[in-house]
């Protein structure tokens, strides 16, 4: 009977084999790619929400800028010692972008109709003109964030419009933005401000009355185009009804199905509404 083989001391050193080493490496991949796949997600996750609250936060300001604008459309602080004639003189002017505007007297807002092309598709960039005398210190906002701090009555011409810059990087689509021109007195600032980022079109209808035969008061019944605006219907303007269209920030160059977004609000122009 042959004695029994002494065990082999190498044979508890020859480690793994190449197939269990291929093995291991191709599992750990996988739970690599995993922790990958999770990190990007969370990462676009995270640049959606970020998108989505920038554009409710550009919403916002925009819209609430245009209506205290809007709203205060030929207000005057005193009409005792002021006259509408003063407060909205008859003038011509042209704003810091070089767009024509004129007034008549008495007349408060004035807008522009623009078009742009893109793809074969028009798209509105109207402009819009607010003016308003405020007294010195009264706290009455203009379109730059200031007030009136001269301690005398002075009229501002608020004007909006859009505008397209280069985009600062090279390969990057140009972007547009909503500007601010602002006249103060007779003289406009050197340079518009720039308000919000990414607005692409601003649509404007005016609302008038136009019916005959009704009672002379300023109930609205129609929604009229800048460029179908009569000299005489500027004055009789009681609302402004404005859509601005943002860039879609969930939009990744152009793909399909997600389109621009529109915000839609009329503003009342509080020296005609409920009055004759």
């Amino acid at each position: 009977m042959s004695a029994a083989r002494p065990p082999n001391p190498l044979a508890r050193q020859l480690g793994y084999s190449l197939i269990e080493l291929m093995v291991a490496i191709l599992i750990a991949l996988f739970l690599i790619a995993g922790v990958l796949t999770v990190e990007q997600s969370v990462h676009d996750s995270y640049a959606d929400r970020s998108g989505l609250s920038r554009l409710d936060d550009d919403e916002r300001f925009t819209m609430s800028l245009l209506t205290e604008i809007v709203q205060s459309a030929g207000y005057y602080p005193n009409p005792v010692f002021t006259s509408i004639a003063t407060a909205s003189p008859s003038v011509s002017t042209t704003a810091t972008n070089g767009d024509a505007l004129v007034f008549q007297q008495g007349q408060s807002v004035y807008g522009l109709h623009k078009t742009t092309s893109v793809n074969g598709t028009t798209y509105d960039l109207d402009s819009v003109a607010i003016r308003y005398m405020t007294a010195g210190n009264d706290g009455i906002p203009v379109c730059d964030g200031t007030s009136n701090t001269s301690g005398t009555d002075v009229v501002y011409t608020n004007y909006f419009y859009i505008e397209t810059q280069p985009n600062p990087n090279p390969n990057g689509a140009p972007i547009s933005y909503l500007y601010c021109a602002l006249e103060t007195g007779n003289t406009w600032a050197t340079n518009a401000v720039q308000l919000v980022k990414n607005v692409e079109y601003m649509q404007i209808w005016y609302g008038l009355h136009t019916q005959t035969g009704t009672p002379g008061d300023n109930y609205v019944d129609t929604y009229v185009p800048a460029a179908d605006m009569t000299t005489t219907d500027w004055s009789e303007v009681t609302t402004v009804r404005i859509a601005v269209t943002f860039v879609n920030p969930l939009q990744v160059n152009g793909e399909a199905g997600q389109s621009a977004v529109t915000f839609t609000k009329v503003i009342d122009v509080m020296g005609r509404v409920g009055g004759a």
